[in-house]
């Protein structure tokens, strides 16, 4: 396996994980803190998100070199190229999102500025608004599986040949 095919897989690794760990907060914390009082989420969003970042921000940061290297990768493959370009711009429209609503949320729990009769619903709305990462994180992830299975596939017969 090439280089640049490596890359592909790692990329598409990336995406997944990522996506994965977005579906894991939306069901796993999204679970918890619905069963939480206002006073026990005032500190429980916080806490959790200092968890949540060092696990998930690693694989955002990957992907968000790794999905660009693999566009320049396959340049010169029309059909790659196509899904690679879907595939990032469907990560940065979820870094988009991820920046402008869901970052300055968790930065306010963080530095205690939602008060305990706002918190349910502002973690409500969290929640279902991270929904459309979720997919979004998916489809990314579908994409850029796609762009390596055809960026590979293309290799392998100019290997053969």
């Amino acid at each position: 396996m090439k280089f640049k095919d490596k890359i592909n897989v790692l990329s598409a690794v990336a995406a997944g994980i990522f996506a994965g760990g977005t579906l894991m907060i939306g069901v796993t914390f999204g679970l918890q803190w619905s069963d939480l009082s206002p006073a026990e989420l005032v500190i429980a969003f916080p806490h959790d998100w200092k968890n949540i970042a060092t696990t998930i921000i690693p694989f955002a940061l990957l992907q968000t070199f790794l999905i660009p290297l693999s566009l320049y990768f396959s340049w010169n493959n029309k059909c790659a190229r196509r899904l690679w370009i879907i595939a990032l711009g469907l990560w940065f429209a979820n870094c988009t999102i991820t920046s402008v609503y869901h970052f300055p949320i968790v930065l306010q729990g963080l530095n205690g500025t939602i008060e305990t009769s706002e918190i349910r619903a502002v973690v409500d709305q969290w929640l279902l608004f991270h929904w459309p990462r979720v997919a979004l994180g998916f489809a990314a992830t579908i994409y850029a599986v796609y762009a390596c299975m055809i960026t590979y596939k293309k290799s392998e017969k100019h290997h053969e040949a």
